[in-house]
């Protein structure tokens, strides 16, 4: 039987992981690297769905590279569920850019969260939209 201190502390570390996964995507927005890399585990274990996995410097690399430059970068997160480690983010991506290209996209990610580090991603998008405005993607490993 669970204790009502074991659920009160099983509460906490889901709302502290949620507050984790938010801040992750609210640097992700502004490709702010040191953020990124002070959540990312260094392993981290980032799959993107029709891509495949990207290892930390490979994703820092495709973000700076597709919406680094983007003059409106915003996320809307319409919905989190977070249990344990895992938190489930669904959200709403709006990006402009200077030569006039609009990216939008609806994202569903699951973070996994240890020790305040996030450790594993599993990323699902509109690939088709990601590749008509940044062109095709290179699947990986």
């Amino acid at each position: 039987m669970t204790t009502s201190a074991e659920t009160q502390d099983a509460m906490a570390l889901a709302d502290r992981n949620r507050a984790i996964a938010i801040r992750l995507m609210e640097a992700l927005d502004k490709a702010d690297v040191d953020t990124i890399r002070s959540i990312l585990s260094p392993d981290v274990d980032w799959y993107v769905s029709g891509v495949g996995t990207l290892d930390l410097e490979t994703l820092i690399t495709q973000l700076q590279g597709m919406l680094g430059m983007a003059k409106v970068a915003q996320t809307a997160i319409v919905a989190t569920t977070a249990e344990g480690e895992r938190v489930a983010v669904e959200s709403r991506g709006n990006f402009e850019f200077d030569d006039g290209r609009i990216y939008r996209n609806h994202y569903h990610h699951l973070f996994v969260v240890r020790d305040d580090r996030v450790v594993g991603v599993r990323e699902y998008l509109d690939l088709r939209e990601t590749e008509r405005v940044f062109g095709p993607m290179e699947a990986v490993s």
